[in-house]
């Protein structure tokens, strides 16, 4: 590395960074929408019931098949909101939207700790930061975007001189990283190689991660009753059952297609120059390559799921940069910028999703019915509510509405008859006293309708 500080590449840095970070905040403002209905119901609606007693329970949290770290830790931030008199969602949203800018700030880390250089670092942490995809997914309560910091800070500190404190520091963090999502064990079998092959403290990584996964199965018998029963629920509901396949399955190449129709603009980019240059460090672009064939042959795919490699190819990819010229370096730069101001046509099709329709814009897909949600759940005189504008998965529940009272579906018209007075329904669909319209849903409060309570509610999502 050159230790001579270079003034221009560091101010590139922090720009990158900068702007990174005011274009995931106004998105968290602008989107109230999902990307995937796991963003509610795997941390936002346990959470949302652990802190307030309430909320719907998807079959995870009934069989006990996810891990309470990522829930738990919205959950806390849900409490500490609460308690400073906070709009939690809000609070959450730009908590997560810091992970993803320190995230681009682990990328130059990671780069620098490789050997490249300052100026190839700094760009590549920038196109990290602008990339829409990194910025679409930053706000969402995921275990996909928040993993994806401390497994790019773990890689630095390894390929730093691995020093007894960095090697712990790392394990520590690959071991947070599996609490949020199981697959990311890979990335410990990975740095387990990459400290073999730098002829680092293997053994000690390896008691380290023993350490981290005694922990995972510790938060399991606290939180389901026995060690490690998530991880169990969660490998013989996809691996013995096979029962994500109902979910969706997709071809083998599914990513590639995916990643190029909805990152193009700099995943061709980063890969071409990961390949430039892994004959100078191949371990990350290995470990890259056998994580995405893993998930290439699961038939359950979501884009997302490959998430957390996006750091890591930023990364890797600086090494390509300082083998091309420099009009090369601001091309793949300016492709960020472009991907960011390109963000706003971003579609479910480009996602790879084709339900919502491919055409359906990717940005704000829920938004009005989440935003009359939070409207509703501050009316006094509320005792039920129902919608009958979307499916009540693709909404943000309970965690937006924040009333204790049933929320009936769209899908049963006749549930809850006689047990709510309000509903979220299509403008001019519904006879009643439109409160508040939002481009084309409007909340609906129903003249003279008896509301009764309803003991019968059924709490589950499904």
């Amino acid at each position: 590395m050159n230790p001579v500080p270079d003034r221009p590449a560091r101010l590139l840095l922090l720009g990158g960074l900068a702007v990174g970070l005011v274009a995931r905040l106004v998105f968290a403002v602008a989107d109230d929408g999902l990307w995937w209905p796991d963003e509610y119901y795997q941390a936002l609606e346990p959470a949302h019931r652990a802190v307030f007693g309430y909320g719907w329970q998807a079959w995870e949290f009934l069989e006990g098949a996810r891990h309470w770290t990522l829930p738990g830790l919205v959950a806390a931030l849900m409490k500490v909101s609460e308690a400073a008199g906070l709009p939690y969602l809000r609070v959450i949203e730009f908590s997560f939207c810091l992970v993803g800018s320190a995230t681009g700030y682990a990328v130059s880390l990671l780069a620098r700790a490789q050997g490249a250089s300052q100026r190839a670092s700094a760009i590549s942490a920038a196109v990290f930061s602008l990339m829409g995809l990194a910025v679409f997914i930053a706000p969402r309560a995921m275990g996909e975007g928040l993993s994806g910091l401390p497994i790019t800070l773990a890689f630095a500190l390894l390929f730093m001189a691995p020093s007894r404190g960095k090697v712990i520091a790392a394990g520590l963090l690959l071991s947070l990283a599996v609490g949020l999502r199981l697959q990311n064990g890979l990335f410990c079998l990975g740095a387990l190689a990459v400290l073999w092959r730098l002829k680092g403290p293997v053994a000690l990584l390896l008691g380290v991660l023993v350490v981290g996964a005694v922990g995972y199965g510790l938060v399991d018998q606290l939180t389901w009753g026995e060690p490690f029963h998530s991880a169990r629920a969660y490998l013989r509901f996809n691996l013995v059952e096979g029962r994500a396949s109902a979910f969706g399955t997709s071809p083998f190449f599914h990513y590639v297609s995916a990643f190029v129709t909805a990152e193009g603009l700099t995943f061709v980019p980063l890969v071409l120059l990961t390949a430039l240059g892994a004959r100078k460090r191949p371990e990350l672009p290995l470990i890259v390559l056998g994580f995405f064939l893993v998930h290439s042959l699961i038939p359950h795919k979501e884009l997302r799921f490959l998430f957390p490699l996006v750091p890591l190819l930023a990364a890797q990819a600086a090494l390509g940069l300082d083998l091309v010229k420099p009009k090369v370096q601001l091309a793949v730069l300016a492709l960020a910028g472009l991907s960011l101001l390109t963000l706003p046509w971003l579609t479910f099709g480009r996602l790879g999703i084709h339900d919502p329709p491919r055409d359906t814009s990717a940005l704000d897909f829920g938004g009005p019915e989440n935003r009359l949600l939070i409207r509703a759940g501050k009316l006094d005189d509320l005792c039920g509510l129902r919608l009958a504008s979307l499916t009540h998965w693709r909404t943000g529940g309970y965690a937006y509405f924040h009333h204790r009272a049933p929320i009936y579906r769209a899908d049963k018209p006749e549930e809850g008859a006689g047990h709510y007075n309000y509903v979220i329904a299509r403008h001019g669909t519904v006879e009643g006293t439109e409160l508040a319209v939002d481009h084309d849903v409007a909340l609906i409060k129903l003249n003279d309708a008896p509301c009764t309570p309803d003991p019968t509610y059924d709490w589950h999502l499904e």
